[in-house]
């Protein structure tokens, strides 16, 4: 199996694990909102620590370091380290739970995990010219990534009085989801590549 491919199915592998722990995690926690709710709060099942966070980080970084192995592109270089910290963010974020005493690591996990994965989005679509990615994929990756990272400064402001305005999960969602989104779309675009 060719690089491309690897990485294709690592990361759509990647995106499936995340979206079912999350799912399983989530109904096993009475009452939990997908609209209100931080993720983080799905940090009480294991299936989300390991699964979500470590193991689809994990896989995430994988598919991007088997990917631009050996590509002398400068963006190649910017990707691989963006998606390497969104595998260290995510395992943070796995190993220490939000509302414990050494919950300021799972915040800067978080903060690496989000921000490293939609900069690598943004990277993505930006260096894709210069492997001739197709138009439709860079621009969905920039505007992915850039949503994404809206979203986050969204939550940041929003919550920085002590009060909301908006419903928490939602945006953090909005700042979580297009990373788990593009390697979906990365990973069938890569497939459907000969």
């Amino acid at each position: 199996m060719g690089s491309a491919r690897l990485a294709a199915v690592l990361w759509i592998l990647g995106a499936t694990v995340y979206l079912v722990c999350e799912t399983v995690a989530a109904a096993a926690v009475p009452g939990y909102s997908y609209i209100t709710d931080y993720i983080s709060e799905l940090g009480v099942r294991e299936v989300m620590n390991v699964g979500a966070f470590m193991v689809h980080g994990i896989l995430f970084g994988l598919a991007a370091v088997v990917l631009v192995r050996g590509c002398p592109l400068m963006g190649a270089r910017v990707f691989l380290i963006a998606a390497v910290a969104n595998t260290a963010g995510n395992i943070l974020v796995g190993t220490f739970q939000s509302g414990t005493p050494n919950a300021h690591w799972h915040v800067i996990g978080a903060g690496l995990a989000i921000v490293g994965g939609n900069v690598a989005l943004i990277t993505a679509g930006i260096a894709g010219r210069a492997v001739r990615a197709p138009t439709w994929f860079r621009r969905a990756s920039v505007t992915l990534g850039g949503f994404g990272l809206v979203c986050l400064i969204a939550l940041i402001t929003d919550g920085a009085n002590g009060s909301r305005a908006l419903p928490a999960g939602m945006v953090e969602r909005g700042s979580v989801y297009p990373i788990i989104i593009w390697e979906l779309l990365a990973g069938i675009t890569l497939l459907r590549r000969r």
